[in-house]
């Protein structure tokens, strides 16, 4: 059995933590972030179709919200965002390959040239998502419908485990994510401890903050993807 600490929010940590247990290993649920809806009203439509940068944002979603573009078809940055998408009741969902560079190069063959797009965001997204879709032939309508709103501590859950040596890997699903659980555990003194952990991450930019900060074993998964990146733990919770 290997303990792992799951960063991520909430609602999507405990349906990793089910997973893990699945697969015989020992989660320990540590949010970082909690996401809110930042009340800012939908714009106005009408739009031929929806983009959607980050799973984060079912979460913040209201059922009016989604009842007014629910039928329209979505494109999703990657798998991960596009099953959140289908979870909460689209069914035209199409998924890029996990970065705002592939959404854009797929959206040409998802959308037709020049169709209005709301594009839903976090506050903290990427700048140049909406200009790469506008280069691309779309009229796109930004939403900041969300917010991913940074803890000021480690959860205490996470700082026992580390202190009792409970938890070997850490599960990282963003690059923001990953920066703030460095710093979080320096913080709480367990910096060093944490840093000698396995940090698995979604992705090499997602691993980014982990190497800078001298973490001693950092990997990636092949694709942007939760089933790539729980294949690298040991199967059936072998150490």
């Amino acid at each position: 059995m290997v303990g792992v600490l799951v960063l991520r929010p909430e609602e999507a940590a405990r349906r990793t933590a089910q997973r893990l247990r699945e697969r015989g290993h020992d989660p320990v649920v540590a949010p970082l972030l909690t996401i809110r809806a930042t009340g800012e009203a939908r714009p106005d439509g009408p739009f031929d179709g929806v983009v959607v940068t980050s799973p984060n944002a079912f979460e913040a979603l209201g059922p009016a919200d989604l009842a007014a573009v629910v039928a329209l078809p979505l494109l999703a940055v990657g798998e991960r965002t596009g099953e959140a998408a289908r979870r909460a009741g689209f069914t035209a969902v199409t998924a890029a390959a996990g970065d705002r560079i592939a959404l854009a190069a797929l959206a040409p063959s998802v959308f037709v040239a020049g169709a209005r797009l709301l594009l839903v965001l976090g506050r903290d997204h990427k700048p140049d998502t909406p200009s790469l879709l506008e280069e691309a032939g779309f009229m796109v309508v930004p939403w900041i419908a969300y917010a991913a709103e940074a803890e000021g501590a480690l959860p205490e859950a996470a700082v026992a485990a580390l202190g009792r040596g409970a938890v070997s890997v850490a599960l990282h699903y963003s690059r923001r994510s990953a920066g703030l659980a460095l710093s979080l555990a320096e913080r709480a003194g367990c910096g060093e401890v944490f840093r000698a952990l396995r940090h698995l991450c979604l992705s090499e930019d997602v691993a980014a903050p982990l190497r800078a900060a001298g973490a001693r074993v950092v990997e990636a998964a092949a694709v942007p993807h939760e089933d790539a990146l729980l294949a690298l733990l040991p199967a059936d919770g072998d150490s």
